[in-house]
Formats: structure tokens, C-alpha cells, sequence
């Protein structure tokens, strides 16, 4: 039950996870460094839980409270993803980008100091390998709908400006040739890689909660 990068994009498109969609990528990339992190984080592990609740048996609510909240066995981030990672609901690669992710939200969490999200450039990097083509296709979506946005609020401002169209058109061409190289924007590029990559992870998790849906949960595995 591996789900391909092209289901879960297709989720994306969909109506069915609004909650999942260009809007909260927006959102995460307007957030500071740590809150992004945590925000994003949080939400992974809200799907986390969706999918330890799907594999459960049909059991009692106060059973349920007593794996899932404090100080239960699978209360925490990593509580969750060991467990789905030790009945192979998730696999090597989801498990080691998960296990990246909360290794740095950790970090973001737990430090009074400045944090920012260019220290850990090289660890966010392996957050988005949790599907084969994935990395290749966030890096893709990121950089080219960063510089649509920068380019639109450059365009926001000339339209302000009541230029006649030569001139226009002029600093329309040095302003929008300058985005790629500004420094400011390479490292927004790692907020919205960040920000893709989470969103896209939530998918995948929701991509095998739908698959393990249609098991019969009053089964054990070995039945199955």
C-alpha cells in the first residue's frame, strides 16, 4: 500500500481535504521560521493519529484515551511514528523523513534562542524524501510559485504607480530579473519547500489512511 506522488497530488486538487490545499501552503509560508515548523509538524502528526485510530480495533472510547493521551504509549510524535513503523503502515522512507521532521521541531520547540530554518537547510532537504519524485516535484512547485508571487506583487506595485508603458515596462524587466538572485528569496525557498513538503506529506498519510479504511477491522492481520 504505497500511494505514488501523482495520488497525492490528485488529493490535493480535490475537495475532499480542504484543509490540505494552496491556501494553507500560503499560510505556513507567512508564519516565522519556528512557527512554520510547529504549525506544520502539528498538523503531520493530526494525521498520524487519524491513521492509529484507522488501524485500531473496534474498541472503547476510554481504550482509545488510554494509548492516546498523556502519558499514554502513543501519545507523543514519536510514539506514533514508531508504532505505524513497527506494523508496517508506513515505510522506510516516511519513517526517516518523519523521524527528521520531529528531530527538528524538537529543536524548534525547545530552544529559547533564535531559531532559523537556513541552520537546518541540508535536514529539511530529507523532510521531503518521503516518496519517491517527491523532493523533485516540491523543489519544482516552490520555486516556480515563489517567484509567481514575487512577480505579482511586483506587478502590484508598478500598477500603483501610474508609469506610462515604456517605463513600465522597463522596471518590469529589472525588478522581475532580479527575484531569482535576491538573497531574501533563495531563503524564502526554503520556508515553501518546507511548506509544500509538509502539506504533501499530510496527503500521503491520508492517501494510506484511505487505503487501510477498507480493511475489516474486526479481523487480525494475520486474517487479513
Amino acid at each position: 500500500m504505497k500511494p505514488k506522488i501523482d495520488d497525492i497530488v490528485k488529493k490535493m486538487e480535490g475537495e475532499n481535504y480542504p484543509e490540505l490545499n494552496w491556501e494553507f501552503i500560503f499560510k505556513l509560508t507567512n508564519e516565522s521560521d519556528r512557527g512554520s515548523i510547529l504549525i506544520g509538524a502539528s498538523k503531520v502528526e493530526e494525521y498520524l493519529e487519524k491513521l492509529v485510530l484507522t488501524i485500531l480495533p473496534k474498541i472503547t472510547k476510554s481504550y482509545v484515551a488510554r494509548l492516546l493521551n498523556y502519558p499514554g504509549p502513543i501519545s507523543s510524535f514519536s510514539g506514533k511514528i514508531e508504532l505505524l513503523f513497527a506494523f508496517r503502515i508506513i515505510d522506510e522512507q516516511l519513517y526517516n523523513a518523519l523521524n527528521q521532521l520531529r528531530s527538528i521541531r524538537n529543536k524548534a520547540a525547545h530552544t529559547s534562542e533564535f531559531f532559523s530554518l537556513k541552520s537546518y537547510e541540508n535536514e529539511l532537504e530529507k523532510i521531503n524524501e518521503f516518496e519517491d519524485d517527491a523532493k523533485e516535484l516540491i523543489d519544482f512547485l516552490a520555486w516556480n510559485n515563489l517567484i509567481k508571487f514575487k512577480r505579482s506583487k511586483v506587478k502590484e506595485v508598478l500598477d500603483n504607480r501610474n508609469l506610462d508603458r515604456k517605463t513600465y515596462l522597463k522596471f518590469w524587466k529589472e525588478k522581475t530579473a532580479e527575484i531569482p538572485t535576491n538573497p531574501h528569496v533563495i531563503e524564502q525557498y526554503i520556508m515553501w519547500k518546507l511548506s509544500y513538503g509538509l502539506t504533501f506529506m499530510c496527503l500521503k498519510i491520508i492517501a494510506i489512511d484511505d487505503e487501510y479504511k477498507q480493511l475489516d477491522k474486526s479481523k487480525i492481520w494475520i486474517e487479513i
